[in-house]
């Protein structure tokens, strides 16, 4: 068993100790914020600047370099650059980072590797999918506390991001930045010629749940006689449902939860490649993005770090800035709210340079007039409901990515205050999730006969990938 294996029993262990994450009902065991499933509850304290200065820090000063490890340099290059403009006494030599794998599931496995050696680590970045394996394990993850910070720090984050964050016993052992509602990015000009939809509120319409999604994807389709996708891949529309599923892929009793959602998903992209209303291409390689650069797809699911210049994801998915469909393109919510990815700031327990790691955190992660300088310097959708009601408010974003500018953060505040994920995250769900896609891409493409099979298929993967984490029958 290797190390990473390691890490994952005792992550099981702690598991089955409590209910907090695994359990489908109340989540009365943790001490995680209530969910913010409405706008309303989701505005919180709009006086709040996180203040906590009464808190002890109890991590040690000893250390020359705040030492941040991260899978990629490019969000800590900008956060990097931000703080050392807003903060005088800090000078570049004094943050350092380590850059451990450039993909999520390769640097969860040399993140292990790392911290069983004598490296120097302050702050490391974990992603979504698998920061459950570090903060359930004490060894390699502190609690937030532990630099003098309280709930106060953080009372106007999202909700769901500090459901991520929060260990399975309800500690905060990880926060982020950075909120990352998506939506469904769309040819503004074909909309208006194939679905008569001029403006985004009337897209939506077109789009507004999966069964008028499917009529719009068979309208295009009649109208371009089968050749443009309605969205390019199977993987976007597997992002807006992982988010949207009614349980936790685990239940009360440490056993895996296959709900109506997963025949539903099977069902419907099986329909949808069979009749092109969805590409067969993979996401990430040259031809996912060839999609939208030379026309053949009416859309993408897309989340807030997709945005940028012609050289982000969008814009590479548009050709870029000297492709005939550059700019031609508007953003909607879609049929359901849902985020993609995510980076969290987590503390080591070997950290020791506990002032600089204090102020860094609090710089991009508490203090909403510095969080708000950090979201206008790179474009950045900040984990505070408040800061960026501020920046929409003002109506300064305009996004070159999309026609007539459209802000782009006026969709994703109303996405992010949607996103619930109370009592449905679990130490296991990169593993399952990874799983499941796999089981639906082998039904799509007819290695399974049918949905029961396909589900069969992916029951026994899980069961030989966590057979000693979940309970078996």
């Amino acid at each position: 068993m290797n190390k990473l294996k390691r890490t994952l029993a005792l992550v099981a262990t702690l598991a089955l100790a409590t209910t907090a994450f695994v359990g489908c009902g109340d989540d009365s065991s943790s001490s995680a914020p209530a969910n913010n499933s409405s706008k309303t509850e989701s505005k919180v304290d709009d006086s709040s600047t996180g203040d906590s200065s009464k808190a002890e820090n109890k991590v040690p000063n000893t250390g020359s370099t705040l030492s941040i490890l991260c899978w990629t340099g490019d969000d800590i290059k900008a956060m990097k650059d931000c703080f050392l403009a807003n903060n005088s006494d800090v000078k570049d030599s004094d943050i350092t980072w380590v850059q451990c794998g450039t993909k999520g599931g390769d640097a969860a496995e040399n993140y292990t590797q790392y911290f069983a050696g004598d490296e120097d680590v302050d702050l490391y970045i974990a992603e979504a999918d698998w920061i459950m394996t570090f903060i359930n394990d004490d060894a390699v993850s502190a609690p937030l506390s532990n630099l003098g910070l309280t709930d106060d720090d953080f009372k106007t984050n999202y909700d769901y991001i500090k459901q991520i964050g929060t260990d399975s016993k309800g500690v905060l052992k990880g926060t982020s930045w950075q909120s990352t509602p998506g939506g469904f990015a769309y040819r503004a000009d074909l909309a208006k010629e194939y679905l008569g939809a001029s403006t985004p509120a009337e897209m939506q319409e077109k789009v507004k749940d999966w069964d008028t999604f499917m009529e719009s994807a068979k309208t295009i389709s009649e109208k371009t006689e089968g050749k443009m996708n309605m969205t390019a891949t199977i993987g976007g529309l597997w992002q807006v449902f992982s988010y949207n599923r009614a349980q936790a892929w685990v239940d009360k009793d440490n056993k895996l939860a296959i709900d109506d959602s997963c025949t539903k998903f099977m069902n419907m992209v099986k329909e949808m490649r069979d009749k092109n209303y969805v590409s067969g291409e993979d996401q990430w390689g040259d031809s996912w993005f060839a999609l939208g650069a030379n026309g053949d797809t009416f859309g993408y699911f897309v989340c807030s770090w997709c945005f940028g210049d012609d050289t982000s994801t969008f814009g590479k998915m548009q050709g870029g800035k000297d492709n005939e469909n550059f700019g031609k393109w508007g953003f909607v919510k879609g049929p359901q709210e849902y985020a993609w990815g995510g980076s969290w700031l987590c503390l080591s327990p070997k950290a020791d340079n506990g002032e600089l790691a204090e102020k860094f955190v609090k710089f991009f992660c508490s203090n909403e007039e510095t969080m708000k300088t950090y979201a206008e310097f790179k474009g950045e959708f900040v984990n505070s409901y408040n800061v960026m009601k501020s920046i929409v408010d003002a109506k300064t974003n305009k996004s070159a990515l999309l026609a007539d500018g459209q802000d782009q953060f006026a969709t994703m505040i109303e996405v992010a205050a949607g996103i619930n994920l109370d009592g449905k995250i679990t130490p296991y769900d990169a593993t399952i999730k990874n799983d499941y896609i796999d089981a639906v891409n082998g039904y799509v493409k007819g290695d399974t006969a049918s949905v029961e099979d396909a589900l069969k298929a992916f029951k026994t993967k899980v069961a030989s990938d966590l057979p000693e984490q979940l309970t078996w029958e």
